[in-house]
């Protein structure tokens, strides 16, 4: 047993713990202090999964214990969390025994794309940090992922130093010193967008390795992604994968630079990763390339792994909307109930009031001022009507009631004439789609004829609107009676027919396309009154060819990439209103003010601090030129 060992750093590669033990035993050869650590001279020092852990564990005493070393100070955690529960175990196993020649071929690093870096890397304001609390410095765990090139604490860019983890000599332990030779990794040309997702893959690994997640059953991960998918329209209601809107939307978010540095491109093909990772999973796949599906698909693994109850609405309980209730805009609705939108697969929270107000609105709330937010009113209530009927007592105008109760006057129209109260406007009258079916009854009808439709188009995708309309003539002859507006809108729309053989020659098209968008830039929002962020949802819309974009942008290469280059992230439009609003406030010859420009381009006090930089400098620079 050893008289002492070095006491380990938070987020220390066990390896550098034992590097530390090495020159400070005073031991000239590396194969004494292995001799001493693992009680023979064979085991290699090995830098991220080390095996034999059991005979080191003997070693050092009760110091330690299998957990602790293996998930803080192993990078184990950072690829358990999207094994197997079989596959994890088996490695943590051969970690704890002497079968480390089978650790990197069970965890998928030996077969994968994604290659390990080549050498040590370390973070110069962690060094700084190191040397002047503790006196010397570490090798992190954090440092050495793979597509980790940003220090999750500080933020700064870190440096390849020389120390290759491929060393000749696999019994040699490296200590890391505050003067390593080291050179910064390049960033020129990456633009802040792609940073910013640097830093998110940053901060996601470091979450990894300190939250020790694992699968609890198979294929839990695939599943919840299926979940996801469908939510978000980038699969149908049966699970089939709708390939090609994933690839546009997945290449729209991710530059090809930053998947290149990932190590993680992207092509529409079967065996593609990103098509195989939704699919049962038979294989590994690199945790990087989970965590960009994760960030694609605005989830984290505390959501899929169930550790933190998915509540897209926050928790219970939730605010009464009633204006006419004495606990409006209070937290006292305590019922929710939660569907799926059957279009866009979002979660919709339907809220029950004990005043009988009765409100829906379509989730996840995002900001807090959404909780405010009412999609649509399924029943007022006794409260409610009580109130309206006290306004009409009282002599109230109609557009005094319609302001009161925050209902359009059609709406008051409509509760006064069911209640049967005297009033001086000229009442609605008394609609029914069919007065031999109660109203409760007819709704229910309409709502089961809708799904009915629906379930057949997804049944016959290829079946234009007339073939459908065959297939279930009763559904077809109600909704045409009784809702011809979202028949139609809920309908196939006419297919082009086009000549025998035809065959589109997709470069020509993608040339003609680029063109068109070149135009519509050149001419973007000249003749209006309110910008328009330039995205592909916006600018395919544009020249009418959105569809087309989600489709076929695999053979559009040109057009995406000119796409890409003329996008414009959050804070460039932002900065675009400003100098629209600038402009027009020179034009209307009003002075140039803060707070006149965050009115009149629509900015919240809590944009980001480059922005409101943007707008400070602006200013100073109208001032100085007009004094």
């Amino acid at each position: 047993m050893l008289n002492w060992f070095p006491t380990p750093y938070p987020d220390e590669l066990l390896y550098s713990v034992l590097a530390r033990y090495h020159v400070r035993s005073g031991n000239i050869s590396p194969k004494v202090t292995t001799e001493e650590l693992f009680g023979k001279r064979t085991i290699r020092s090995v830098w991220d999964l080390p095996a034999n852990l059991n005979i080191l564990l003997n070693q050092t005493g009760s110091y330690w214990n299998t957990d602790q070393l293996i998930f803080n100070h192993t990078m184990y955690p950072y690829y358990a969390a999207f094994l197997l529960p079989k596959q994890a175990d088996q490695v943590k196993q051969s970690m704890i025994g002497n079968k480390g020649s089978t650790i990197h071929t069970r965890i998928g690093v030996s077969a994968s794309n994604v290659k390990l870096k080549s050498h040590l890397w370390v973070c110069s304001d962690c060094i700084k940090e190191d040397m002047n609390t503790c006196g010397e410095t570490y090798w992190r765990r954090i440092h050495q992922c793979p597509g980790v090139y940003i220090c999750p604490k500080h933020e700064t860019v870190l440096e390849e130093t020389v120390v290759s983890t491929k060393a000749i000599n696999q019994h040699e332990y490296v200590i890391a010193t505050s003067t390593v030779e080291r050179k910064k990794m390049n960033t020129d040309g990456l633009k802040e967008d792609e940073v910013q997702l640097l830093l998110e893959i940053a901060k996601a690994s470091y979450a990894l390795l300190i939250n020790s997640h694992l699968q609890k059953t198979n294929n839990t991960l695939q599943q919840k992604y299926k979940e996801f998918l469908k939510q978000n329209d980038y699969a149908t209601s049966n699970g089939i994968l709708k390939r090609n809107r994933l690839y546009t939307s997945f290449r729209a978010k991710f530059s090809e630079r930053c998947l290149e540095l990932l190590q993680s491109t992207v092509v529409l093909e079967e065996t593609d990763w990103l098509t195989m990772i939704f699919q049962k999973h038979r294989k590994s796949f690199h945790p990087i390339r989970h965590l960009l599906v994760m960030l694609f698909l605005d989830t984290n693994l505390d959501h899929l792994l169930d550790k933190n109850k998915y509540q897209p609405f926050d928790k219970a309980p939730w605010l009464c909307l009633n204006v006419a209730c004495s606990n409006f805009q209070k937290s006292v609705v305590k019922e929710l109930t939660i569907t799926i939108d059957y279009d866009t697969r979002k979660p919709v929270g339907t809220f029950r009031c004990d005043c009988g107000f009765i409100y829906s609105r379509k989730g996840p709330d995002k900001i807090s001022a959404d909780k405010y937010r009412i999609g649509r009113i399924k029943e007022y209530g006794h409260v409610w009507k009580g109130k309206l009927t006290e306004l009409v007592s009282e002599g109230k105008s109609l557009t005094e009631i319609s302001r009161d109760l925050h209902a359009d006057r059609a709406t008051v129209k409509k509760y006064a004439a069911e209640l049967e109260l005297i009033v001086p406007w000229k009442s609605p009258k008394n609609k029914k789609k069919n007065t031999n079916i109660p109203s409760e009854e007819y709704e229910n009808q309409l709502a089961e004829r809708k799904n009915k439709w629906l379930e057949t188009q997804t049944s016959y995708p290829e079946k234009s609107k007339t073939e459908l309309r065959r297939l279930v003539p009763d559904v077809y002859a109600f909704l045409y009676r009784n809702d011809r507006e979202w028949l139609n809108e809920f309908s196939p729309s006419k297919k082009r027919v086009l000549p025998p053989n035809y065959r589109v020659d997709w470069e020509n098209r993608d040339e003609e396309m680029v063109n068109a968008l070149k135009k519509v830039v050149q001419s973007w929002d000249v003749a209006t009154d309110k910008p328009t962020r330039i995205t592909i949802t916006s600018l395919g819309k544009e020249i009418n060819r959105f569809s087309l974009l989600q489709k076929k942008a695999d053979k559009l290469p040109k057009t995406m990439d000119f796409i890409r280059k003329v996008s414009e992230d959050v804070v460039t439009f932002q900065k675009r209103r400003i100098e629209f609003c600038i402009k027009k406030l020179k034009e209307e010859g009003e002075p140039i003010i803060e707070w006149k420009i965050y009115k009149k381009a629509g900015l919240r006090p809590t944009v980001s601090g480059e922005v409101k930089r943007y707008i400070s400098l602006r200013v100073t620079e109208y001032e100085s030129t007009n004094n």
